[in-house]
């Protein structure tokens, strides 16, 4: 009797057992896809805010131009403002997808910057954009004690 209903539902046991597992694997699938986009979000996001500082009172407009973060500014026409030969806009999702995982990542490989003005070249590795970006960002949202704006786990608060 026991047997017998075992040897009914064995076969259905496993077929939805299988069908589990599939479901599973592509809601993984969904999950990795989405992190993936909201790790690059995050990227751009954070390199926009230390490259993009608004003018007003109180603001050194000179602040992405010097130091580390002038090599992020070109880093960010590097990603954004590729250009074809005869002038046109290169738009190349497949360019800053890969630009930003490895800046993410932190590889040794080298680039070369160039100024808007192309009369400066500059060489750098991944390893370096990522070193100043990090270096940045974090001086960016340090607590200042001219009131302002901080961050709390990761989420802007008003002062």
């Amino acid at each position: 009797a026991v047997d017998d209903v075992l040897a009914l539902l064995n076969g259905r046991l496993v077929a939805e057992a299988d069908h589990a597992r599939h479901a599973v694997d592509i809601l993984e699938h969904e999950l990795s896809l989405e992190l993936d986009n909201g790790r690059l979000f995050r990227l751009i996001a954070k390199l926009n805010f230390i490259i993009e500082r608004p003018t007003g009172v109180g603001a050194d407009a000179r602040w992405s131009e010097t130091g580390d973060r002038y090599l992020l500014k070109l880093f960010h026409d590097y990603v954004f403002h590729q250009t074809y030969q005869d002038g046109r806009p290169a738009i190349d999702f497949g360019h800053v997808v890969d630009t930003l995982n490895k800046l993410d990542v932190g590889v040794d490989e080298q680039i070369v910057l160039m100024s808007r003005d192309e009369k400066s070249l500059l060489v750098v590795s991944y390893r370096d954009l990522k070193r100043c970006f990090h270096e940045a960002y974090t001086e960016l949202i340090k607590p200042s004690s001219t009131g302002g704006a901080s961050l709390s786990g990761g989420l802007w608060q008003p002062r």
